[in-house]
């Protein structure tokens, strides 16, 4: 072997044995709260009062909106929630909603042209109408909402709950174009619901009636589906495919289960539960299958984990899609992220996860938020790829617009071990996932990340698969 060739071919033998040991781990898919993960996030003081960016008020907006943390599952988080879930208390949960109506009418960035709207995740329907009704007078004065998409995400059952008067309210209080209701069925197998404590909230008849109400309403209807649940076989996941389909749903999210030993949730403390788990690559023919049907049903795959029919879904598009979308967040453990004029700079914080944490910031200040993150240049390449990952391609053309150098020439090592393991492909337009490339997404995230990941812990564990939570929604 020549001496020029070995330090590259050490390099690439770490790239593959880094890239080998994500591919062993638990393999999150969604992404969903981006680079970087919370634990690489500061203390964010708020006694400071500074704001730590400029905002770009040329740059649409998506809002996410949590109007509070409690379910009422008959079990615990349903077992694998990694949710922030606080027993759900009337008065706790008025209280917090109330004060997300405050945050909001508190920002700065309200005259900002908004094309997505998402109440939830969690139980955002479990919301009692009045303060339900209060929280979307709040939005309707702060922002435009006229072009918009909105989504209530929720358990089936309290959909159609107090005479559908969530429904009535979205229709009558939120001046959007599009309408959506995100429903948590997970499956429609008894016995495994039985298991999640989710019998009375989600079973067929309640969503049946919650699709059947919004398609009343004109309203489009989302599912949510999980693969790969302790016990489940591939027939039983196939049925809840073909069931969703056949009941009318107009899009379907296939979420693969998160649960390992130490994530902390109840059933990652069942061992019978974890013994019963497919291994990845079980897992992953599982899932190929399952989607390979969800698109047979005529479903068109859009991002990593969701399929659509028809209906708009701007609010999952556009999250993805950073070089032209800046996202705000209120609520408990809500996100926000930003980027400045000309691409100078982006900032990321997080809210309060805890309820009463959250109440007392915007009690005392109108702010609650509780981690932030400063992106260096490198820092907002990686934001620009991992969160355009879900959307399985990223263009080389935009990424070259944005900072003016190319993605392959600069993640050239990593590509080199995704491609030599047939997780991406790319051409001189775009870099795509393969099919197994995007359910190996978290694997990807990861290796590009790992240097500069490596840098800002120093010290502490690299592996974010390692990490004890990080949450599914």
């Amino acid at each position: 072997m020549s001496l020029l060739t070995t330090p590259t071919t050490k390099l690439e033998d770490r790239h593959q044995a880094l890239l080998n040991r994500r591919m062993s781990g638990p393999q999150r898919h969604r992404l969903l709260q981006g680079y970087p993960m919370p634990p690489l996030m500061v203390e964010y003081d708020r006694s400071r009062a500074f704001e730590p960016t400029l905002l770009d008020d040329s740059r649409p907006l998506i809002v996410g909106v949590l109007p509070h943390a409690s379910c009422n599952p008959s079990v615990k988080g349903c077992g694998y929630c990694t949710f922030p879930h606080e027993e759900f208390q009337v008065t706790s949960v008025r209280q917090t909603v109330r004060a997300v109506a405050r945050e909001i009418s508190h920002t700065k960035v309200g005259h900002r042209r908004v094309d997505a709207l998402y109440l939830g995740g969690g139980t955002a329907n479990l919301t009692p109408p009045d303060v339900f009704s209060e929280l979307c007078r709040s939005l309707e004065k702060t922002f435009c909402l006229d072009g918009s998409e909105v989504t209530l995400e929720g358990a089936p059952v309290f959909f159609t709950a107090r005479k559908e008067a969530l429904l009535e309210i979205l229709e009558s209080e939120l001046s959007c174009r599009d309408r959506r209701l995100s429903m948590g069925v997970q499956t429609f197998d008894e016995s495994l619901l039985g298991h999640m404590g989710r019998a009375a909230i989600g079973g067929f008849e309640s969503v049946r009636k919650a699709v059947k109400a919004a398609r009343r309403r004109g309203m489009t209807t989302s599912a949510d589906l999980m693969t790969n649940m302790p016990w489940q076989s591939l027939e039983q996941m196939k049925r809840d495919v073909r069931t969703a389909s056949e009941m009318g749903f107009s899009q379907l999210c296939i979420y693969h289960l998160v649960l390992f030993r130490g994530l902390g949730t109840p059933w990652s403390k069942n061992r019978d539960m974890l013994d019963s788990l497919p291994d990845n690559e079980r897992a992953f023919e599982n899932w190929l299958e399952v989607t390979d049907l969800v698109k047979s049903l005529g479903y068109r795959q859009t991002t990593l984990t969701n399929f659509e029919r028809e209906g708009n879904y701007r609010y999952e598009n556009c999250s993805y899609t950073p070089e032209t979308y800046d996202g705000v967040g209120f609520g408990p453990e809500a996100i926000s992220c930003f980027v400045e004029p000309q691409n100078q700079g982006a900032v990321k914080w997080m809210n309060e996860s805890a309820s009463d944490r959250y109440r007392d910031g915007i009690e005392k200040s109108g702010d609650a938020r509780a981690r932030l993150f400063v992106y260096g240049e490198e820092d907002r390449k990686l934001l620009y790829l991992t969160r355009s990952l879900p959307r399985m391609r990223v263009s080389r053309k935009a990424y070259r617009r944005v900072f003016e150098s190319d993605l392959v020439n600069d993640y050239n090592g990593p590509l080199e071990a995704l491609q030599a393991e047939r997780l991406v492909e790319w051409d001189q337009e775009e870099l795509r996932l393969t099919p197994k490339g995007m359910f190996y997404a978290d694997s990807v995230a990861g290796l590009l990340a790992h240097e500069r990941v490596g840098e800002l812990r120093r010290g502490i564990r690299a592996d974010m698969n390692d990490a004890p939570v990080f949450r599914m929604g």
